[in-house]
């Protein structure tokens, strides 16, 4: 025991020390096996949390590279990094040290490459488009260009028609009244007023004509056919008037209603045969015909003779085809 405890012993050291490493035996195979798992656990680590870790491996030399270990073939590990993919023998590690990531900030770059994962609607909305018929195009006939329609034509401008009064005119009294019979109108005839026989010609185309006794007062009734409507307003009448008065002169115009027609009233003044007289015409119309009612007097007697022809115009009436029999009283036949 003391000998072996001698320089023998340390002899046996120094000579077991300076043995070549793979006589050192089972010892040194243990060793490796243990490095081997501690590597491929690492590996494992790293390929199954790629994305939430990064690696950092310590190379002999002292060198780090950072990356993504990403696979490990022929002896070699696969690194992502930001350069690339790079390959790094295992026997040039040292160690491999994994960090926890920061989410990294994505480039406007890569951002507008990125497919951006459809939402539900638009999914919900593609598969009705594809599932939907194609739409069959409609043909739309062309529009036929709008014509406006002709407008009518304007009514043909109303004129005056020479018709000729009748060869016998039928009228007869009946008290205070006067009725004609072929025109078919009745009117007021005053007290001691006749009717003259011999119609005025001429300037004036009368179908009755009423006076008084003294000749002061005139009245006379014609008529003028239109083609037409009739005018109330055709200043035939009032040029025929001034031929027969000198100065002729119309002092007023307005309108009113004979037997609920509508009518025209004027008076106007003139000089006959040296004396003066007042004058009153009123103009109404039955149908295409218009009737003129037309009262001549005496400016000494102008203002009561006004009074009667106001009677008279007040009282003028049609008498419808329809109201019957003849009117009885005493007829008389005029002829023209």
């Amino acid at each position: 025991m003391n000998s072996e405890s001698g320089p023998g012993k340390y002899s046996s050291l120094l000579s077991a020390a300076s043995k070549p490493n793979h006589w050192r035996g089972p010892a040194r195979h243990s060793s490796l096996f243990i490095r081997y798992c501690l590597l491929t656990a690492a590996i494992v680590i790293a390929l199954l949390v790629p994305n939430a870790l990064a690696d950092e491996l310590t190379l002999k030399d002292g060198h780090k590279i950072s990356g993504t270990i990403v696979g490990f073939e022929n002896g070699m590990f696969r690194l992502q990094t930001d350069y690339g993919f790079e390959l790094v023998r295992k026997d040039k590690v040292v160690s491999i040290k994994m960090t926890e990531v920061k989410e990294k900030e994505v480039s406007p770059k890569a951002d507008a490459n990125k497919k951006s994962e459809p939402t539900s609607t638009e999914r919900s909305g593609a598969n009705a488009s594809a599932t939907a018929e194609p739409s069959t195009p409609i043909s739309i006939p062309p529009t036929p260009p709008i014509t406006k329609p002709t407008p009518p034509p304007p009514p043909p401008v109303s004129h005056l028609v020479e018709e000729p009064l009748p060869a016998h005119i039928e009228q007869h009294e009946d008290g205070t009244n006067y009725i004609n019979d072929t025109f078919r109108f009745s009117m007021f005839k005053p007290p001691g007023w006749k009717m003259f026989e011999e119609l005025p010609r001429g300037k004036v185309s009368a179908i009755v004509a009423l006076g008084s006794e003294d000749e002061q007062t005139l009245l006379f009734v014609d008529r003028q056919v239109w083609s037409g409507e009739p005018n109330l307003k055709d200043d035939a009448v009032e040029n025929n008037l001034r031929q027969i008065y000198e100065d002729y002169k119309k002092l007023s115009e307005a309108d009113t209603q004979v037997d609920g027609r509508p009518a025209i009233r004027r008076s106007f003044t003139g000089i006959m045969d040296g004396a003066e007289w007042h004058g009153t015409v009123v103009r109404v119309a039955q149908g295409s015909t218009v009737f003129g009612i037309i009262e001549m007097t005496s400016a000494e007697g102008y203002q009561f003779q006004e009074a009667v022809f106001n009677k008279i115009v007040k009282s003028f009436h049609f008498i419808s085809t329809n109201s019957g029999g003849p009117v009885t009283g005493a007829h008389k036949s005029i002829t023209n």
